[in-house]
Parts: structure tokens; C-alpha cells; sequence
């Protein structure tokens, strides 16, 4: 558990009720479902914030609004996919989950394949190096969906 007492001594608590009593509202709107071109800005395996698990995790910039209620140029969509200790079913388990980063992968022009969690790390490692400078890639984005980020088209740039 989290010893807050020394951060509760380091502030003038009224000042501070103050202060949030007369901030403005801070709003931040998901981005909605659409059409647009992204950069890829991360892309890993790495571990949840648990850290008991292995993740994909990408992290894409939206470059161009192609198509939606607004333009969102500049913001930021994800697409974070467990990779192990997921639960053990024909529908989803580990196999599923990393079938689907790869297929995903393929869908960029980059064909991966999985033989132990550290190489595919490391492949994954490579084929952002490779990709983040040199492509941007057309993609149909639903947050609300379990694959939120489907690729149209991959530019070179």
C-alpha cells in the first residue's frame, strides 16, 4: 500500500481545494470511429501494468481525418492485444491473441512469425524500426470495437 502521508504533508490542502474548486472542466473526447491515416509512433511487446502478462502495444498519431464527425489530426489512437495469460478457451487463448498481432502485422506488408515470446519481441521491435519513419498506413478506427484499428492501405513516405 501507498504511503501518501508525505505528499499529504507537502501541500497547503485548502489552497489546493481552492485551486481544483476553480479549474476548468477538462474534457477528453475518445476519438471517434472513422477513417484516417496514422503514423505509427510505438509499437512493442511489453508487460501490462501488472506486469503478470505480455502485451502488443501500438500507439498511432493521426496524421490525416479522411472521414469522420470531426477532424482529429494529431490525436492519438491504441491498440493494446494480451498475449499471454490469457484465459484458456477454443475461442481465446494465447494462440488466438498472437495469431491475431501477426495477422495484423501481415496485414502491414510484414510477415512475423512466433517461435518464444523474446523473438517476437524482437521481431516486433524490428519491424517498428523499419516502419515508424518510412510508412503511413490508412486505417478504419472503432474504439468500440475488439480490433479497434483495421489497415486500408500502407503508404510509403
Amino acid at each position: 500500500m501507498v504511503d501518501f502521508s508525505k505528499f499529504d504533508q507537502m501541500i497547503d490542502s485548502k489552497k489546493l481545494k481552492e485551486d481544483i474548486k476553480n479549474a476548468a472542466d477538462v474534457s477528453f473526447d475518445e476519438v471517434p470511429a472513422g477513417t484516417y491515416v496514422i503514423g505509427i509512433e510505438k509499437m512493442e511487446i511489453k508487460p501490462t501494468k501488472a506486469g503478470d502478462k505480455l502485451m502488443f502495444a501500438l500507439q498511432a498519431k493521426i496524421k490525416k481525418t479522411i472521414e469522420a464527425p470531426k477532424k482529429q489530426d494529431n490525436r492519438y489512437i491504441f491498440f493494446n492485444r494480451v498475449i499471454s495469460g490469457n484465459k484458456v478457451s477454443d475461442n481465446w487463448n494465447d494462440g488466438v491473441a498472437i495469431k491475431g498481432v501477426i495477422t495484423w502485422l501481415d496485414e502491414l506488408g510484414e510477415e512475423i512469425e512466433f517461435d518464444s515470446y523474446s523473438q517476437f519481441a524482437e521481431d516486433v521491435n524490428d519491424i517498428f524500426e523499419d516502419l515508424h519513419d518510412s510508412v503511413e498506413v490508412e486505417v478504419e478506427y472503432d474504439p468500440n470495437k475488439f480490433n479497434p484499428i483495421s489497415i486500408v492501405e500502407v503508404y510509403d513516405i
